[in-house]
């Protein structure tokens, strides 16, 4: 563990140092006696981690955690235009998914109404679930999420690299008081069994080229391309094929459009922020016979006022399977009153690709202290119904927990 946490680091130093020590080579003497940096840049360092009973029949038990270390170049040219870089290095721990992807109870090809590849499992294109075992996320997860270069000029941003795409980067999360435990997009989940995610992730966290507007009359533009999605994260991971138990499709060329709304109105003081995210790819790869091109929809509408805030957000996806249809919705309230912020959370999913479903229930309550440190205590309850089999039948076993658990983060 401690080997491979090293190499990353030193990938994410060679990195963040390789787009701009080459121009110090062009400087001139003059300048290189200059004690003004030819960028400004910046580190930031954040920890969280979560204490929480894991399931019983989880991959993993806790503890749960996350460190995020991201570095930011930046100079200001004199047309004020302004170039930059960006990089994003993430350690998780969770409780045996791989991003969102995970083993979603058991439903054998051609068994009543279990999907069949070929003989083998399916995967799902945009979610990542099978209905078999063999779906499993590295312990920790340790990734490289965002390494992208950018220039900002006039009206647009152009960035190519590692990062998210169009239709997640103008999503703005719904209210909440935690950062792991979330009821929509969990980065953790001790229970195993939560389904729900309103993120749209098809390109995950793949190099891609990214064009974005500024925000005009409160409403901006993004659209990317990505070439290829499959490239693995802490996030975000779609299965391979695994012969004999797993057909998956690599997703190729994925086009994204994101249009977002962020404005205060003055006359009120109420604060509306929207976002619709669409997302298209291509199924490539040997098994790719078994798979429909995958595609992703995704809105969100967020209100604010005062120290109150109450969001909701729905995601439908074919999941790149015919008939495997893939859908989530939540919504949440959160009430801010000094450095304390309470929330109350809802989420919940249905694969049709698996043949399951969650719902989950979060509240809390989580103080931001002057020194950095994030605590926070909270409840969250999940019901999930998984398939079975039973004979040649297929049967839905039902699932449900709540649990107590205890948050606690660091930011510098």
């Amino acid at each position: 563990m401690i080997p491979a946490l090293g190499a990353h680091v030193r990938a994410f130093t060679f990195l963040a140092a390789a787009p701009f020590s080459a121009l110090g080579l062009f400087a001139s003497p003059a300048l290189a006696q200059e004690r003004t940096p030819w960028f400004d840049s910046d580190i930031e360092l954040s920890a969280d981690i979560a204490l929480a009973p894991g399931a019983s029949d989880a991959a993993r038990s806790g503890p749960f955690g996350e460190i995020r270390l991201d570095y930011t170049a930046e100079r200001i040219q004199e047309n004020m235009n302004r170039i930059g870089f960006a990089a994003g290095l993430v350690v998780r721990r969770d409780s045996g998914r791989a991003g969102l992807a995970q083993a979603v109870g058991d439903c054998p090809p051609g068994l009543a109404d279990c999907f069949d590849a070929g003989g083998l499992a399916p995967a799902g294109a945009f979610t990542g679930f099978a209905a078999a075992a063999g779906v499993e996320g590295d312990n920790p997860a340790i990734a490289l999420e965002t390494a992208f270069m950018y220039w900002r000029g006039g009206l647009v941003e152009v960035r190519a690299g590692y990062g998210p795409g169009a239709a997640a980067l103008e999503s703005e999360a719904l209210p909440g008081a935690f950062w792991l435990m979330r009821a929509d997009a969990g980065r953790v989940d001790p229970s195993g069994r939560n389904l729900a995610s309103t993120a749209n992730t098809l390109s995950g966290h793949a190099p891609k080229l990214l064009v974005r507007s500024v925000r005009l009359a409160g409403f901006r533009a993004a659209a990317s391309f990505t070439p290829d999605g499959d490239v693995c994260g802490a996030s975000f991971c779609r299965p391979e094929s695994q012969p004999g138990v797993l057909a998956a499709a690599s997703v190729r060329d994925i086009a994204e459009l994101g249009l977002s709304f962020d404005h205060r109105f003055a006359a009120t003081g109420v604060r509306w922020t929207a976002g619709i995210g669409l997302s298209q790819g291509r199924s490539a790869g040997p098994d790719s016979a078994f798979f429909d091109d995958p595609w992703a929809v995704s809105a969100r509408l967020i209100r604010t006022e005062g120290p109150w805030s109450a969001g909701v957000s729905t995601l439908v996806s074919n999941d790149g399977v015919s008939g495997a249809r893939y859908s989530a919705h939540a919504a949440s309230l959160a009430y801010e009153r000094g450095d304390w912020l309470f929330s109350l959370e809802m989420a919940q999913a249905r694969s049709g690709l698996v043949h399951a479903y969650s719902q989950t229930l979060l509240a809390g309550a989580s103080r931001y202290y002057d020194s950095g440190l994030v605590l926070g205590l909270g409840i969250a309850h999940t019901r999930s119904g998984q398939a079975e089999t039973s004979g040649a039948a297929r049967i839905t076993r039902v699932r449900e927990g709540a649990r107590l658990f205890v948050e606690a983060g660091l930011r510098f």
